[in-house]
């Protein structure tokens, strides 16, 4: 009794370490009694610390090591107990006796090998007994088998008309069997010999008649009417015929298919000319050019070089201004500076025929940037939270906290940035580039969020645990220190 209710000390304590032996509510002297307590079970003495000057960290660590040891060491004995139980359940359901039986039960592999070597070794001896009874009943089948099959085949050729050579022949009963097969053969085979020789007059005569009626059908005259020759010959002359005839009707429609590919050809080709020319106008239009007049052309051809030339030149013009825009790119803009958990920094460009209008796209190309960013880095945050509080399965709480990430994300876009540089380049086609770069200070956003956290009606169940996480007081201490407390 005494050693069951050990087992079962055993058992809770294998079950509970992992998370009793994290609490963090405990002291540390608490948590190396329960240590040494949990290592007492398993009839193990507790490692004694080194000096009286071990700190207690250290120390702890070194008892849960251990402790981890014990319980790995009892799952493995579990396991081959386990293991050694069920080859003896095996054994003994077939009919054997295990060679532990009798005992005392030992914890090691080389038991369990060498029941599932006695396993295996009956496990054979039950299947060549079986496969002794099974040759034995097949041998005795192969016996009625061929009584079966001389009877069949004896009656077989007595259906033909034809007499068995084994009534007469003194053979043994397989000898029978192979010489009755033998007869059965040849006989069938006289007889389809018959039936094939009939089938081919039959096919000769009907093939005769088709290309006769073929013929016939194409306007001519079959040549075998006025012809004295054989069956086979005739269907020869009649095939040869029959070819010429559809030669000479084959190259009067081919003449015809040719005759219309050749006007489809030459409608093609005007289509597809067109179809080149209004490619060419899109791509003048899309480059931001006007395609020239067809009018100023004698003809097509001369209008489908000219719009090539065009967009050339075109094309020319634009790799010119865009190298020169690539020339006036300021330093600040290649090498962005480095961002932290304190500063953001985003850049942004625009084009355009008017200088502010290129300053406030820059700028929204840069905000654009910042957003995505920033929404980044809260995703981040957000998923942390909420696996440290172990909200995770809270549809409610995770949605609620993922819409305030959205609102701060948001606010982002609109105050709190600023302008750190910024360079307008007038480009020789009129237009304008501005180049601009943001910083933006991210204990704001963090400050927010956290605001924002705090106001949710929704949250105020799961808060506790939310400002309990580790991820939660990071933030609170990078708005700590953007706020300069």
């Amino acid at each position: 009794m005494k050693k069951i209710f050990k087992n079962i000390l055993l058992i809770t304590f294998i079950f509970y370490a992992n998370n009793s032996i994290a609490d963090d509510h405990l002291s540390d002297k608490e948590i190396i009694k329960n240590l040494k307590q949990k290592i007492i079970v398993f009839d193990a003495d507790p490692i004694k610390k080194k000096s009286i000057f071990q700190k207690n960290k250290e120390y702890i660590k070194i008892l849960k090591e251990q402790l981890s040891e014990l319980i790995t060491e009892k799952e493995k004995k579990d396991k081959i107990k386990a293991a050694t139980a069920e080859l003896e359940r095996e054994i003994i359901a077939l009919g054997g006796r295990p060679l532990t039986e009798g005992q005392d039960p030992l914890d090691s592999n080389e038991v369990i090998l060498a029941l599932r070597k006695q396993l295996e070794e009956i496990k054979l001896l039950k299947a060549k007994q079986k496969a002794d009874e099974e040759k034995a009943k097949a041998a005795e089948l192969e016996k009625k088998q061929i009584k079966a099959a001389k009877k069949e085949l004896i009656k077989e050729i007595e259906s033909l008309g034809e007499k068995p050579i084994t009534e007469t022949n003194p053979v043994d009963e397989n000898s029978e069997i192979v010489a009755l097969r033998k007869q059965l053969e040849e006989i069938k085979l006289a007889k389809e010999k018959l039936i094939a020789d009939k089938q081919k007059d039959e096919k000769i005569s009907e093939a005769k008649n088709e290309l006769i009626k073929e013929i016939e059908s194409l306007g001519e005259k079959p040549i075998t009417s006025t012809q004295d020759i054989d069956q086979d010959a005739e269907i020869i002359a009649l095939k040869k015929q029959l070819d010429e005839i559809r030669a000479y009707k084959d190259d009067q429609k081919q003449k015809e298919i040719d005759d219309a590919e050749r006007k489809k050809a030459e409608e093609e080709f005007q289509e597809n000319r067109n179809e080149l020319i209004e490619k060419v106008r899109n791509q003048i239009l899309e480059l931001g050019e006007t395609p020239i007049l067809e009018f100023e052309v004698t003809n097509q051809d001369q209008y489908v070089d000219a719009l090539k030339k065009q967009i050339e030149e075109i094309k020319a013009l634009k790799e010119k201004e865009e190298k020169e825009i690539q020339q006036s790119i300021p330093n600040w803009f290649i090498m962005l500076p480095s961002g932290s958990e304190e500063m953001m920094y985003v850049r942004g460009t625009a084009i355009s025929d008017d200088l502010q209008l290129s300053i406030d796209a820059a700028t929204n190309a840069g905000l654009r940037e910042l957003g995505k960013k920033m929404n980044t880095r809260l995703a981040s945050k957000t998923k942390e939270t909420v696996r440290q509080a172990n909200i995770g399965e809270k549809v409610s709480s995770k949605t609620e906290i993922n819409r305030i990430s959205t609102i701060v994300v948001k606010e982002v876009t609109v105050k709190g940035y600023e302008v750190v540089e910024s360079k307008m380049v007038a480009l020789d086609n009129g237009n304008y580039r501005t180049f601009i770069l943001l910083k933006y200070p991210v204990g704001l956003a963090y400050k927010n969020y956290l605001e924002e956290l705090k106001k949710s009606d929704l949250l105020k169940a799961d808060f506790k645990k939310i400002e309990k996480t580790k991820a939660f007081k990071e933030l609170e201490q990078y708005v700590a220190e953007f706020s300069g407390a």
